[in-house]
């Protein structure tokens, strides 16, 4: 098995970032041009969020809020989850795969150095891990 850093995988540089004040709309179009599924919301260079193609279809479409009209500080998700970059690519699986997460922000020193995604992992990290995440579902299961 490979034993990766988060830093070797992640997307850095022109992460994709709005201030919370910023339109869905507006979002909408970073994440096209950037080829990403989602936006970091930032403030001062302070993570307070973030927002995905997911809220985008649980938040704002399917309960019909235009997006036009509606803020990312509105919709985002605020209380997330983050990985440094010298964690390994298998604890972000782990996260990823335990809450459900697609995008996981990368911050080091209190500052966002990047954003790994489950499409960043390769597949031979993915089925290494399968074992492993098989077992933790069925040992969550139990205890339920």
């Amino acid at each position: 098995m490979r034993h990766l850093a988060v830093r070797e995988i992640m997307t850095d540089g022109a992460v994709c970032q709005a201030p919370p004040g910023t339109s869905v709309r507006e979002a909408c179009r970073l994440m096209a041009e950037h080829q990403c599924g989602s936006v970091l919301v930032t403030e001062r260079g302070r993570l307070l969020g973030i927002f995905t193609q997911g809220d985008l279809v649980r938040r704002v479409l399917a309960p019909g809020r235009d997006p036009n009209l509606t803020l990312l500080v509105e919709v985002m998700t605020a209380d997330l989850d983050t990985i440094r970059p010298r964690e390994s690519v298998d604890e972000a699986i782990r996260r990823m795969d335990e809450f459900g997460y697609r995008h996981l922000p990368v911050v080091e020193g209190g500052k966002v150095v990047g954003v790994v995604a489950l499409r960043d992992c390769s597949i031979e990290d993915l089925a290494a891990m399968h074992a492993e995440l098989e077992t933790r579902r069925v040992v969550a299961e139990r205890a339920w």
